[in-house]
């Protein structure tokens, strides 16, 4: 009868595994070698693959033990989509699991007897003497075997004990994510230190970055909130979606940092540079139609409404202020020369009629924005 050595990359196996391997003991050790008939040749050739195993299991526990130190530093990973934590911590114990799966096999009886089911395969986690299958009681102990015999179960045993100890590891791993996960304080403290980590590399790419597409997490950061993002979405995004949305708000900083100091040249007053950069947010609101090129005209009032509104006397600086704070197409504006000839196209409008009415309308805009910022903060 064929035996199933199969299982499933889950956290319930693994406490299944410690829970089984903790009940091996010397009887059940004596057991398996009876119920192969094992004799003193077999006994050398699995204490040599034992001493073979047991090296290079101790390097994958002590590796293991490495990745422990830093898999739940990081908020975002990679891989997160193809596997759970738990397949990706059992992919890092392949020849652990091999060992343990063989030792195991090892013990399940010899049964010639095919069962009636032809598709019945039980498996060796269940019915191996060395895990949860029937043993009896040896009544002299190991001490009672030949030197090859106990020195198979003593290293049989180290063995089993790094197994269970790597898998107490994983075990440790899955209960600390979940731990940090339900915890919006410690998954927004590892947001934000992977963040900085990453602007930390990347930040010798900024200055040739010019065209990057929207971050997916700064969408959900918008509707939701950091907090609960934080909350809701550790270890759920990748490490390229993290370097995505560290780079957009980066180089929105740098747009801001920029954009701050052009204002300070042109306003002295901080009220109303406060009103100038909360009208750029909004200047499409105040465009007169939807053509590719910006109105010329338009941005001759903008001038003047910086400037005060009262006189018609449009300044560089302020046309330098818009196209720095701008979020629309730049290269569609007009220029400085169609701005200061656009009052000879009027055909006698009274440019202070025009200046009048976008001072009015650009005036309601703040107010009503400022309004609906202050509702937000409150």
């Amino acid at each position: 009868m064929l035996y199933d050595d199969k299982y499933d990359k889950t956290e319930e196996r693994m406490l299944d595994v410690i829970d089984s391997v903790h009940d091996l003991g010397e009887d059940r050790f004596i057991a398996s070698l009876y119920i192969r008939k094992v004799d003193p040749l077999d006994v050398d050739i699995r204490l040599a693959e034992t001493r073979r195993c047991l090296s290079i299991v101790n390097g994958e526990t002590l590796r293991l033990a490495k990745y422990e130190l830093t898999y739940n530093k990081d908020f975002a990973v990679d891989n997160n989509q193809r596997f759970t934590t738990a397949e990706r911590l059992f992919n890092r114990l392949r020849s652990s699991m091999s060992s343990i799966r063989k030792r195991i096999r090892q013990g399940c009886p010899i049964i010639r007897k095919q069962p009636h089911d032809p598709f019945f395969k039980p498996s060796t986690f269940e019915r191996s003497v060395l895990t949860k299958g029937c043993c009896g009681r040896d009544l002299y102990g190991i001490t009672s075997f030949d030197d090859n015999v106990q020195a198979l179960y003593y290293e049989q045993q180290a063995l089993f004990a790094n197994v269970i100890l790597s898998l107490s590891i994983c075990y440790r791993v899955i209960k600390e994510e979940k731990e940090i996960g339900a915890d919006p304080e410690r998954s927004m403290e590892r947001f934000q230190d992977q963040c900085n980590r990453l602007l930390d590399d990347m930040e010798d790419i900024f200055d040739v970055t010019k065209d990057i597409e929207e971050s997916e997490i700064q969408k959900k950061i918008e509707e939701m909130g950091l907090r609960e993002y934080c909350k809701n979405y550790f270890h759920k995004p990748t490490v390229k979606e993290l370097k995505l949305y560290v780079l957009n708000k980066a180089m929105q900083q740098k747009e801001n940092g920029k954009l701050l100091q052009v204002a300070a040249k042109c306003f002295h007053n901080e009220a109303e540079k406060k009103d100038a950069l909360l009208l750029l947010n909004h200047f499409d609101e105040l465009r007169p139609d939807n053509r590719k090129m910006m109105n010329a005209l338009t941005i001759r009032l903008w001038c003047n409404w910086c400037a005060g509104g009262k006189d018609d006397y449009p300044r560089e600086k302020y046309y330098s202020l818009l196209l720095t704070g701008y979020k629309g197409e730049k290269e569609k504006f007009p220029s400085w020369h169609a701005i200061t000839q656009s009052k000879s196209r009027l055909k006698g409008h009274d440019i202070m009629d025009l200046q009048h009415d976008f001072n009015a309308e650009a005036n309601a805009l703040i107010q009503k924005y400022s309004s609906h910022s202050n509702k937000q903060t409150i």
